[in-house]
């Protein structure tokens, strides 16, 4: 057991918003809290109510609206001059800062623009200018990565040494994500949709569209059989700013009838409770923590194994998957379990196995391990 009574700083910019690396973060605190230690919470948001007293102490760094082109330098050179002033015992930094004692990466900037735009990223002014500099500084004694995936490409892109690099897979609130809750919002969720006996699809994301493969899922959908679009509907649940260019391309797919579109929250196990097929054809996701809740709510999936959270997932089925998602590929998955309720139960009982071992818990532990060797 760590020793109580250590002062520890989380680094993170928007520490208290809606997502899964906040969700993490969040529980981290209260575990660390619950140890008896003293944690402050270093971000930019953290003034906006998503900070509680049983997580620690909000640290605001304010951002000065004239360098919003140097947002991300700027965060990292102030929330930097915290931690050398305040001396903290352990600092934890999630990718927004330079120095810490042990660095958890939530994302590959550089393979995700090469992914999907195709060509290599210009770092300059960018989050991952922050993330170049902390490898090139060496602003670290362990990483934590979330995947296998980013572990290869932190391996290939830096020259890190694997074994710095230990892979511990984000986990789930059980308590919020539990397939025995289904009764208790399906029906209600599926009201409000407007959706009766159709089978319902569902994308869960917290943003950025085409990396998440919205605009794979609308071609995959307009090209399924008529008959199975109109046994069918899909939702689309993540923040709404950049959604009006897929909303168009469904217009003149002459499907938008069959979407529908509603704006991210803190409660989307209400929605996952309501869907019968979870998609997410994420061109690449380092971990996709809704997927993740999605097979602890019991929802079959269709995606491929650029998701990093698919390897979690029982080997047959992980092997079963596409190796990257396009529409002929998506479709196809979407078409066998429209068609077929059996296969999606059978699904159900493989998924709810697997992910009831990953849990919010079951992360920390790990975590704490890791922070230990790292320091703590």
């Amino acid at each position: 057991m760590t020793p109580a009574g250590k002062r520890i700083a989380i680094v993170f910019r928007g520490i208290g918003d809606i997502g899964g690396t906040n969700n993490t973060i969040a529980d981290h605190a209260r575990y660390f809290r619950a140890l008896g230690h003293d944690v402050d919470l270093i971000g930019e948001k953290v003034h906006k109510g998503g900070v509680t007293p049983e997580m620690g102490r909000a640290v605001r760094v304010r951002r000065v609206p004239l360098l919003s082109r140097y947002k991300w330098r700027w965060f990292a050179a102030r929330s930097q001059k915290v931690i050398d002033r305040e001396r903290y015992d352990f600092v934890a930094g999630h990718g927004h800062h330079y120095r810490q004692h042990v660095l958890s990466m939530h994302n590959c900037l550089h393979l995700a623009h090469e992914v999907v735009e195709g060509r290599a990223l210009d770092a300059r002014g960018t989050l991952a200018e922050i993330h170049d500099r902390i490898f090139e500084v060496d602003g670290f004694k362990l990483c934590i990565c979330n995947s296998k995936l980013m572990q290869d490409d932190l391996v290939e892109r830096y020259g890190v040494a694997r074994d710095r690099l230990p892979i511990i897979y984000p986990g789930y609130r059980p308590e919020q994500f539990n397939h025995a809750d289904q009764a208790r919002y399906r029906d209600t969720v599926r009201a409000e949709l407007g959706c009766n006996d159709e089978v319902l699809i569902g994308l869960v994301t917290s943003g950025d569209y085409r990396k998440r493969g919205l605009d794979i899922l609308l071609e995959a959908y307009a090209g399924l059989e008529s008959s199975l679009q109109r046994a069918s509907r899909v939702l689309v649940l993540g923040k709404q700013g950049g959604a009006s260019a897929f909303v168009e391309r469904a217009r003149a797919l002459g499907i938008a009838d069959r979407f529908s579109f509603v704006a991210h929250t803190r409660e989307p196990q209400r929605y996952f409770h309501a869907l019968d097929i979870c998609v997410h054809p994420a061109r690449i996701e380092e971990f996709g923590q809704s997927v993740q809740e999605a097979m602890a709510c019991g929802v079959p999936l269709v995606t491929s194994r650029r998701v990093g959270a698919t390897e979690l997932l029982p080997r047959a089925l992980y092997d079963a998957l596409p190796g990257g998602p396009d529409a002929a590929n998506i479709r196809a998955q979407l078409a066998e379990l429209i068609r077929d309720a059996d296969t999606r139960k059978k699904s159900v009982e493989q998924l709810l196995r697997e992910a009831k071992v990953n849990t919010a818990d079951a992360n920390f532990t790990q975590t704490l391990a890791v922070y230990e060797s790292g320091s703590l």
